[in-house]
């Protein structure tokens, strides 16, 4: 989509879907973190 939006010069599309991608890194970001929270309780724990 971005692509083709590229080629057509669109601008807003690409935006958009620029946007959109990054929404749905940050979240699948924040959503492994808490996985690797919830499986890993021992890692980053200092004594």
């Amino acid at each position: 989509m971005v692509q083709s939006a590229g080629e057509f010069l669109a601008t807003d599309v690409v935006i958009a879907g620029i946007s959109v991608i990054a929404i749905i890194a940050f979240g699948l970001e924040l959503g492994l973190r808490a996985l690797q929270r919830r499986l890993t309780p021992w890692h980053g724990v200092q004594q």
